[in-house]
């Protein structure tokens, strides 16, 4: 089984999808699961589960911790996952490679360890990045849901530049294209993510197409920051108007 928390909140068991049910109980599944075999205080679930408690909310919360047992428990594949009461709160008990993000921090971690060529980096970075499927906890609404999700972001985008980096190293530009398409889209103004793509484009012999992706950029950071970009990306503008990207994606130097 699979819980996963990056997308919609789920538990995948082989090819079905288990629903873990209404929006407060995924949202409790997915804070105890973000701490997987730590106790979690019941009032740090309280205000995770509710901005403003209601009145009752110990209660309520007590409820949905009785959901969540019957749902494990109902489930054979689920076997060996146990939610525990500790002494001021709760404890998901689970292996930390059957929930997405755990899975995911520890393929990223090995990726930057040391002694590891760029394919077996890449090929590290890439399978972390398939964990991903879309909005991080989707359509669970409330602060902690909010703040988790914007980290979640930053940290995916980082993941995904590092991952292009040692694809491009290893020749791979033409297949980076697609994805680094894809995610500019998602995220339009990060430039990081825009040389990337512009590198790929370049080495694949589409430098044209890498100019335009630099200047939709600078025409959205006008528009909605009233900021220009940065000096790298700038740099890497210029050289690509000069013919001066080389073929192992890093400036060249002592022409024009």
């Amino acid at each position: 089984m699979l819980l996963r928390l990056l997308g919609v909140v789920q538990v995948d068991i082989a090819d079905q999808e288990l629903d873990v049910g209404p929006a407060q109980q995924r949202l409790l599944l997915a804070v105890l699961a973000l701490s997987a075999n730590r106790p979690v205080m019941t009032e740090t679930l309280i205000d995770a589960v509710w901005d403003r408690a209601p009145n009752g909310a110990r209660r309520t919360l007590h409820v949905l911790i009785s959901r969540i047992r019957r749902l494990l428990d109902s489930v054979p594949a689920c076997d060996g996952v146990e939610l525990l009461r500790r002494s001021g709160g709760y404890a998901l008990h689970i292996e930390p490679d059957q929930v997405d993000v755990h899975r995911h921090n520890r393929l990223t971690a090995k990726a930057a360890g040391p002694d590891l060529d760029h394919d077996e980096r890449a090929a590290l970075l890439r399978e972390a990045l398939h964990l991903w499927r879309g909005e991080p906890l989707a359509g669970l609404p409330g602060d902690w849901a909010a703040r988790t999700r914007q980290e979640w972001r930053q940290r995916h985008i980082g993941v995904a530049v590092d991952w292009a980096g040692h694809e491009l190293a290893i020749g791979h530009a033409a297949e980076l294209i697609g994805p680094l398409t894809a995610l500019t889209g998602e995220y339009p103004l990060v430039e990081s993510l825009t040389e990337q793509l512009m590198r790929a484009l370049c080495a694949a012999g589409r430098s044209a197409e890498a100019l335009q992706s630099y200047i939709r950029l600078r025409t959205r950071l006008a528009g909605e920051l009233g900021s220009d970009p940065g000096p790298r990306l700038q740099s890497l503008y210029l050289a690509t108007l000069r013919g001066e990207v080389d073929d192992r994606f890093a400036l060249t130097r002592g022409r024009g």
